[in-house]
């Protein structure tokens, strides 16, 4: 008898699509919380007064649009990268390999996701890191600088140095863990 040894379904796996999705679901869950919050205590205080009703409206209406702005840039950015390549994300035979030697770089970060081919970047240029301050902002972003297949310098924004380090030695094709195993 054959015996099929089975892998553990991973991102890798999904379709583009479902990447989009799960990747500002932690956000709309978290949105759609609040808006039920808000809806609980205009009832409770307004009772169904026409007002109380639009600031349940408004709530809800901002829901979808706040939680999947950011996924929505991260998907344009990819199909952008998938037409200049030539090479789709659909297309890929490569899940059996480790992260670090596969084609394709995928993680979720900043309430997105990053997809990146190897093929579209030329070279890692620098390595950046800026301290952001707002009135509700404090820490740091860190920048991976790099050249793209046409030239022109881009950066990819993480939210931790692991996540960084992990690109950088994903595109040298060093071995590493990935930051959410090393979570577990």
């Amino acid at each position: 008898m054959k015996s099929a040894k089975r892998r553990e379904k991973t991102i890798y796996d999904d379709s583009l699509t479902r990447i989009f999705f799960w990747s500002g679901f932690s956000v709309f869950v978290i949105m759609l919380l609040a808006c039920l919050f808000i809806g609980v205590l205009v009832f409770f205080y307004r009772g169904s007064d026409p007002e109380g009703i639009k600031i349940i409206l408004f709530c809800l209406a901002l829901v979808v649009p706040c939680s999947y702005g950011i996924p929505l840039i991260s998907l344009f950015k990819a199909w952008k990268q998938q037409c200049r390549l030539g090479i789709f994300w659909r297309d890929r035979t490569d899940q059996h390999r480790p992260q670090w030697q596969r084609d394709w770089y995928l993680t979720c970060d900043r309430g997105g996701f990053i997809l990146c081919h190897r093929a579209y970047i030329r070279c890692i240029m620098d390595s950046l890191v800026e301290a952001e301050i707002g009135d509700h902002v404090r820490g740091k972003v860190y920048y991976v600088v790099y050249e793209d297949m046409d030239g022109k310098k881009r950066k990819l924004k993480f939210s931790s140095d692991v996540l960084a380090a992990e690109f950088q030695n994903w595109f040298e094709k060093q071995p590493y863990e990935n930051s959410e195993e090393k979570e577990r």
